[in-house]
């Protein structure tokens, strides 16, 4: 798996979006400057882990949606469904 960093910059985009802030709002929310924050969203420039952190924590996202686009709900939900496939194929087996 590799890290896009123009996709990192739209999912932080659409949060902002998504909750009615402008990009000097969120720059100031994140007391870096407008220009860095601008870049980050166009995928010009990554963030440090700590802006990662602060980014996460201000939307009550994780870091991994950031990151990788994946919640950890989806995978948690993704494992459950694959377990009672396996427990509905065993049973589909045994009534044959």
């Amino acid at each position: 798996m590799n890290f896009n960093q123009a996709e990192f910059g739209q999912r932080v985009k659409a949060l902002r979006k998504e909750n009615g802030l402008t990009l000097q709002q969120m720059a100031d929310e994140l007391n870096v400057s407008y220009e860095h924050y601008k870049k980050i969203e166009n995928g010009n420039h990554g963030c440090s882990i700590a802006l990662l952190l602060d980014i996460s924590s201000f939307f009550d996202v994780s870091t991994d949606y950031l990151l990788t686009g994946r919640s950890f709900e989806a995978l948690h939900i993704q494992k459950q469904l694959s377990a009672a496939q396996d427990i509905l194929a065993g049973i589909m087996k045994d009534l044959e």
